[in-house]
């Protein structure tokens, strides 16, 4: 919060020192006091805006923060005063200077004098703030550059905090998960006994408060007494005593040692024995009860990592499953306890800001583990059996405790009992483990085998017919009937057998004969001292691993299948994704998977605020692609911070091999980095690195693994920076936006009904449905937003009302912590982002949700609140045009249309992100920025701003309205009725007046704006049609840079608006065909219900040169209706006065019409207009053609042309030579006979519209060429042979955007083969179509998105249908009926 005022008043200062260092230029209309004044003051301004620079670091002092907002509305104070004195006309008022100086008083103070006293009373408020800043700073005392410990403090705490937070919502997210623990208790149990030490960290939020309760608990528990023979609870001493804490533990030991004879005595006696031993002895008898039981201890008073490592030194690792719980106030001290990729469970929460967790690092697979994984899910019913070899190189004593471990008596895969972690049983229904006798004999074998057999049979899993043929077997005697018995019966079963002491090929070669290969999945498990032997009986293309071993200098190792490896890898990572894919739905996402789900070999960026799911997206795709099995390796890293590129590659490493055979014995890896590295190099990969912060984390990244430009991989890097993504991927990073309303439901109700006690209906009504939509929206389409509140509702809270605080709850509500990390990113975001951008996002808070914005009008607001403004390196539209695309980058402005495609591309018409919205409004009206009028407000002092907007829901209260301080406000938006008493004489700082969400304004309405408001720099009538002139005292708005009068009924510049010469931009006439800038002529507001009228209905189903058509004649009725001075012009643009051409300031105008008398003196007058960027001309004809075109020629920097032709003018713009350089956009509309040649070289025309009369094959053929053209619009009235080819392999290739309006007399559209390569969008209107065939959509390889609409017969749309459904991707292109 701090942080955004802070950038407020650093733009509020740079605009005043601007405005202060002009005024001072003009020395010829001000007094040498007055200068003097401005001066001081901008020399004082210099001095706070060095202030503002060093004061982020103190911005949450209170303080500071009231320093900020005084420098704030003082430097815009001083700005408005050095505007006032800028405007003044001194020489109306020079008979005053003539008067005597005794008659002086008797006249009227000027302007000036006024101005002069104000700037002087502005320099006092000004060194009155110094003064006072100085006093009350010395009073405090701040610290100097060498004392920054209090502040550095501070700011540490608050990282700190945030850290917190952030972990406290990690471990209660944990917790809910299935398969979590749920509690300490439950969490031991889990240690298998065969596991490496296990060492757990404990933190509390806030001390101690609850662990030693949990510690006792766990303790008393008599399944973990029964566990753990040696328990402890031991607080350590300072300074550290290793032989102190030993003798302390054996103390614990026998203390809390339940033996089953003997009393109290016989315990103190050997208590005072251990008290009594020392040094050697005491070592010794403490290793012995380490070794031969599992422990438990539990640590307290552990204070810093150095003290841990002390520690640790004294407990060593006796792969028993011992416990080791450190309990420590440090969250740093906790996390480096329980290592690096650790994990954090809450264990039992006190309040809503108190928990109990545990930090804890999951253990590798024990050697049971990595044999059994290898036994089970390699090994399917249609599979071939499985041989694994055992190898020990010394004899038994090295492989006995992994075939003991794994199947001893506690946990045994082939006696009778189930365990519910082992799936054995289930998958075998014959097990047996058999030692060979030497020499090897027949008969004894097969007997041996079938007691196993017998003895190991579950009756749970398996049928009493099976085991009664087994008991029968028994009794047969006979060698030669035994033994062929036995093959039958192990050829009708999956079985799996466990062979010991196999010591030669021969044994291998008797014994296999009693185990046929049935592929049923049945495996052998040979152990063998030999290595050839081992290699032998695995037979084959086989490798080895090294398993733990119990002698440093004699490994034991697995011999298996080469393919069983990956095999087993590929098994358990697809099964894990079906898994996911089925409990986690997604909604919409369409253009995301579909952008995401390609092959494409190389670094893929993917950015987008938190909370937008990016991640989540990029999982689904994931998880497509292993099953799919794209690749031959999957990796899945998750970036902690901070980074350590060692650390990272343990975690892809760890990823790459999860469910492999080598995911077992990482842990002897000596270089990560290197072997990472040459796996890379081995296999094709698909990697996920999700997380990654900075450009230097990917640098390290990249030299580390090398697989900047090796394209066998496809590396997807998730980040929050568009910046990081650009700086990994210049040209494929994909930004994900935030989820459409539909999509937000969906996911909304599907949380929400989870519980039977939720309190959202099961069948919910309109208006249930309306009042969720209207939350929704205020959620912006972010699904961690959307989950949060139907998570919410889903636990029975009630949804929250529209009126209601909705950001207070979302922030504050104990039950929706998990977005408290969201909140900390948005509040880190608006710590970095720059302060010239921080204005600009509080002024998004002026529209209402949903409203659509073009984008352009949003950027002249920008310039003209001076919140973009000209640098040396660029002019104010393109830095607005910068902060916009900032915005959307950001999602906080939402463009519609293909995500892949450049904003300036799509819709002109965008959006305020509505979670964004809420948060800024909580903010804004905190400072008094923004404040709206709406449904039934109050009298209220608080009702006072820079900005006031009016909503079409507010009662239209005259007695609140005439309450409101109106003397600092800056802008005026009203949306609704316009009432006249919105304009007030106290507004002569109003800055901008938008008008363009109003009905009901009048001419004199207007008239009255122009007298009372002179300081406007931005106007919008647009869409008010019943205004029909503009006064001719327009003049007197001096500082107006935008007139915006489209769609409204002014037919006639007046003449006194040539002497603004600040104006820029213009916006007038009624053209609206293939204007962007607007919808098309059916979204025009109605002209009223009178005789004429059409409905929207009608309009919508007919061809767009009717709809013109119409509103045409809707313009000429309400202008006979209103009596207007001036008649409407035939082709709907406006009249320009003599004299336009002294407006140099003129940036754009549209639409002029120069079919009238004044019409080629105006076209004469253009050519002066040099710096015009967009200019739209209609009536152009034989007679004004010529002027017209020398008008355009060779103009240095005309960006946009729109012209609108009469009939009759083929070849008539041949004339334009040459055609300007600079040209972007052009549209040509009217009865063009053919295209001008000038066209085909033109090489920065991006895009292109023509709606004209007919177009021939020759004519597309000329437009294939253009290099830049990414927008194409056609509309024509007929077709050369009723069809549109568009061929050439290679061309067209930059096209993004395909618009084709078709009509009856279009019959066929086609695309041949290599065209039009990078077309993601094809958006067809029809008008009365009934018949139309499209040829080559499939091979449009990037096609996304296809849009139809107007009115067409049904079998259009299922032909279109059918073709995209032969597309030849897999994720077919969408298409959307409008």
């Amino acid at each position: 919060m701090a942080d955004l005022v802070l950038g407020l008043a650093k733009s509020a200062v740079e605009g005043t020192l601007s405005a202060a260092k002009s005024a001072i230029e003009e020395e010829e209309k001000l007094k040498k006091s007055m200068q003097r004044d401005l001066m001081l003051i901008s020399d004082e301004f210099e001095m706070m805006h060095s202030f503002l620079n060093v004061a982020r670091e103190r911005a949450s002092d209170q303080m500071v923060s009231t320093l900020v907002r005084q420098v704030r509305n003082m430097a815009l104070d001083v700005e408005d005063c050095i505007e006032t004195v800028v405007l003044m006309d001194i020489k109306s008022h020079w008979w005053r200077r003539l008067l005597p100086y005794c008659m002086v008083a008797m006249v009227p103070a000027t302007a000036l004098d006024d101005a002069v006293a104000s700037i002087e009373m502005l320099k006092s408020r000004v060194e009155a703030m110094g003064q006072r800043n100085e006093r009350y700073m010395h009073s405090i005392g701040v610290p100097s550059s060498s004392k920054p410990s209090d502040d550095e403090t501070a700011r540490q705490q608050a990282v700190a905090d945030a850290k917190e937070v952030g972990i406290l919502i990690e471990a209660r997210e944990a917790k809910k998960r299935d398969g979590n623990p749920r509690d300490l208790v439950d969490f031991i149990n889990r240690i298998h006994p065969v596991f490496p030490l296990q060492v757990v960290s404990v933190w509390g939020t806030v001390g101690d408060l609850g662990v030693a309760s949990i510690i006792r608990k766990t303790c008393d528990d008599p399944e973990i007494r029964q566990k753990f023979k040696c328990r402890a609870w031991v607080k350590l001493t300072h300074p550290f005593n290793p032989h102190e804490f030993i003798r302390g533990l054996m103390a614990q030991f026998y203390t809390n040692y339940c033996p089953r004879q003997g009393g109290a005595i016989d315990l103190l006696k050997r208590t005072d024995e251990m008290m009594a031993m020392a040094g050697a002895r005491l070592t010794e008898e403490f290793a012995k009860q380490v070794s031969d039981n599992r422990c438990l201890v539990f640590l307290e008073g552990v204070s810093s990592t150095a003290h841990w490592e002390a520690v640790r030194v004294c407990l060593p690792d006796t792969n028993n499953g011992s416990c080791v719980f450190v309990h420590t106030q440090q969250l740093e001290v906790a996390s480096l306890v329980a290592g690096q990729s650790h994990r954090v469970l809450e264990l039992e929460q006190f309040s809503a800001d108190h928990s109990v967790c545990a930090f804890f690092n999951e253990k590798k697979k024990s050697n049971r583990k990595i044999l059994i994984e290898l036994i089970v899910n390699k090994n399917a019913g249609n599979t071939p059996r499985q041989v694994i070899s055992l190898c020990g190189e010394v004899g038994d004593v090295e492989v006995a405790p992994i075939i003991n471990k794994t199947c001893d008596d506690e946990a045994s895969i082939i006696n009778k009992t189930c365990d519910d972690d082992l799936p054995i049983c289930n998958n075998f229904r014959y097990r047996a483990w058999v030692k060979l006798m030497h020499p090897f004999n027949q008969d004894e074998f097969a007997r041996i085998l079938l007691a196993q057999l017998c003895a190991n049979y579950c009756p749970q899993h398996g049928s009493a017919e099976d085991f009664l043929k087994l008991k029968g077997m028994m009794v047969v005697t006979e060698g030669i009937l035994i033994r062929e018995f036995m093959k039958q019966l192990m050829s009708d079963q999956r079985y799996l057998v466990f062979l010991e002491d196999v010591t030669s090929k021969d044994d291998w070669e008797a014994v296999r004969t009693y185990l046929p290969d049935k592929t049923n999945g049945s495996c052998i498990v040979v152990h063998t001292k030999q290595q050839d032997v081992a290699g032998f009986c695995v037979g084959g293309s086989h490798r080895s691993l090294e398993l733990d071993s119990f002698s440093t200098g004699h490994p034991v190792c697995l011999f298996f299948n080469e393919n069983t490896d990956e095999d087993v890898e590929k098994a358990i990572k697809k099964e894990a994704a079906k898994k996911w894919l089925e409990e986690f739905e997604i909604f919409g996402r369409q253009a995301d998977i579909w952008y995401l789900n390609d092959n494409y070999r190389s670094v893929r960026p993917v950015y987008g605020i938190a909370g937008v799911g990016k991640s989540y997206i990029v999982k689904h795709v994931y998880c497509k692609q292993v099953i799919a099995g794209s690749f031959q390796k999957y990796g899945w890293v998750d970036v902690s911070h901070p980074f350590n590129v060692r650390d990272f590659s343990w975690s892809l490493l760890l990823d790459l091999h999860s469910g492999s055979l080598q995911h077992g014995s990482m842990l002897r890896i000596k270089d990560p980095i290197q072997d990472c590295r040459e796996l890379l190099r081995q296999h094709e990969c698909l990697i996920v690195i999700d997380g990654l912060g900075s450009t230097e984390e990917w640098d390290l990244i990249k030299a580390a693994l090398v697989f900047e430009h090796n394209k066998r991989h496809r590396i997807i890097v998730i980040t929050q920076e568009e910046s990081v993504a650009k700086y990994c991927s210049k040209n494929n990073r994909w930004n994900v936006e935030g989820l459409k309303i539909e999509d937000a439901y969906d996911l909304f109700t599907k949380r929400a009904s989870k519980n039977e006690w939720s309190s959202w209906p099961r069948e919910p009504s309109p208006a249930d449905i309306d009042k969720a939509k209207v939350i929704l929206n205020k959620c912006g389409g972010l699904p961690q937003v959307v989950v949060a509140v139907g998570d919410f509702v889903g636990d029975g809270w009630r949804l929250l009302d529209s009126d209601h605080n909705l950001m207070w709850v979302l922030e504050t509500h104990p039950a929706l912590g998990t977005l408290r990390g969201l909140f900390d990113w948005v509040r880190s975001y608006f710590h970095s982002c720059p302060d010239r951008l921080k204005p600009c996002i509080f002024y998004l808070s002026i529209f209402p949700v949903n409203h659509k914005i073009r984008w352009s009008r949003l950027v002249r607001r920008w310039i003209a609140e001076g919140y973009s403004r000209d640098t040396r390196e660029s002019t104010a539209k393109e830095n607005g045009a910068e902060s916009f695309l900032k915005l959307c980058e950001l999602s906080m402005i939402h463009v519609p249309g293909s995500a892949s495609m450049p904003y300036m591309m799509r819709r002109r018409l965008c959006q305020v992100n509505g979670f964004f919205r809420e948060y800024i409004i909580s903010r804004s009206m905190e400072e008094n920025l923004v404040f709206e009028l709406k449904e039934h407000c109050r009298i209220n002092s608080q009702h006072t701003g820079r900005h006031l907007t009016i909503g079409s829901t507010w009662d239209r209260d005259k007695s609140v309205y005439r309450s409101i301080d109106f003397t600092r406000l800056r802008s005026l938006t009203v949306f609704g009725t316009w009432e006249s008493f919105f304009i007030s004489d106290k507004m002569r700082l109003l800055r901008v007046l938008d008008l363009e969400g109003a009905t009901s304004v009048t001419d004199g309405d207007v008239q009255l704006m122009v007298k009372l408001l002179p300081r406007l720099k931005f106007l919008s009538l647009r869409g008010r049609r019943e205004i029909t002139h503009l006064p001719d005292s327009l003049d007197s708005l001096r500082q107006l840079q935008t007139l915006d009068i489209r769609h409204t009924s002014v037919a006639t510049l007046p003449l006194s608006i040539t002497k603004l010469q600040k104006l820029q931009h213009i916006c007038a006439g009624n053209t609206v065909q293939m204007d962007y800038d607007t919808d098309t002529a059916e979204s025009l507001p109605s002209a009223g219900a009178g005789r004429g009228s059409v409905s929207s209905s009608t309009t919508r189903t007919r061809p767009r040169a009717v709809a013109a058509l119409v509103s045409r004649l809707r313009l000429q009725e309400l202008c006979t209706s209103h009596h207007l001075r001036h008649s409407a012009s035939p082709c709907g643009g406006v009249e320009a006065p003599r004299g336009i051409g002294k407006m140099v300031a003129l940036n754009s105008i549209s639409v002029i019409d120069v079919s009238v008398a004044s019409g080629q003196a105006i076209l004469e007058e253009l050519k002066n207009l040099t710096q015009l960027r967009k200019l739209g001309v209609c009536g152009v004809k034989w007679e004004n053609c010529h002027k017209f075109c020398a008008a355009v020629s060779g103009h240095p920097h005309l960006e946009s042309l729109s012209v609108w032709l009469d009939k009759n003018q083929g070849g008539s713009l041949d004339a334009i030579s040459p055609p300007p350089k600079q040209l972007q956009s052009l549209k040509l509309c009217g009865h063009v006979g053919k295209l001008p040649a000038w066209i085909k070289p033109m090489s920065n025309l991006r895009k292109l519209k023509l709606r004209l009369t007919m177009i021939t094959q020759y004519e597309v053929d000329l437009l294939k060429d253009l290099p830049s053209l990414s927008t194409l619009c056609l509309y024509f009235m007929d077709f050369q042979y009723g069809e549109l080819r568009f061929r050439g392999s290679g061309c067209f290739c930059q096209l993004l955007l395909l618009e084709i309006g078709c009509n009856c007399r279009l019959q066929s559209i086609t695309f041949e083969s290599l065209v039009m390569s990078g077309l993601e969008v094809l958006e067809i209107h029809c008008s009365n179509v009934s018949s139309l065939r499209f040829s080559g959509l499939k091979e449009l390889f990037d096609l996304r998105e296809v849009s139809l609409s107007g009115s067409y017969d049904d079998k259009v749309k299922q032909h279109l249908q059918r073709q995209l459904h032969e597309h030849q991707r897999e994720i077919k292109p969408v298409l959307k009926l409008n």
